[in-house]
């Protein structure tokens, strides 16, 4: 079932998976988001891992605003695509705020039956320093 894209449609793939996933989780339409996410997902940031479930959570508590992205790295390997990018937001994780500057994401999404499902996430975000 593996199928090699070209650079410039892995590059425009990753991306766009990335963009759709923020904008689900700025109109909080969770069904659609966590139809992105593969059953087994796995997140972790600076305060730990987690699961899937605990993640939806996390992400529903966040009141994501305007977004900005920038660096984006796509890899293939076999039906996987390995995707780092930098992100800057104004977001919260239990009622704290976190620094609005850019941080690095990675994400990793298994190709399931022709639809890209998030394997994995890190966000490496930290708290806003006082």
């Amino acid at each position: 079932m593996e199928q090699q894209l070209s650079q410039i449609e892995l590059a425009e793939q990753g991306e766009k998976l990335e963009r759709l996933s923020v904008q689900y989780l700025q109109e909080k339409n969770w069904d659609a988001l966590e139809k992105m996410l593969d059953p087994a997902c796995q997140f972790v940031g600076m305060g730990g891992a987690c699961d899937r479930a605990s993640a939806m959570t996390l992400m529903k508590g966040m009141n994501l605003g305007p977004v900005k992205f920038k660096d984006f790295k796509v890899t293939q390997s076999g039906d996987n695509l390995i995707v780092s990018f930098w992100l800057a937001a104004l977001e919260y994780l239990d009622g704290k705020e976190l620094t609005p500057d850019y941080s690095p994401r990675l994400s990793i999404w298994k190709n399931v039956g022709g639809q890209w499902l998030c394997i994995a996430y890190a966000d490496l975000i930290a708290s806003k320093s006082s």
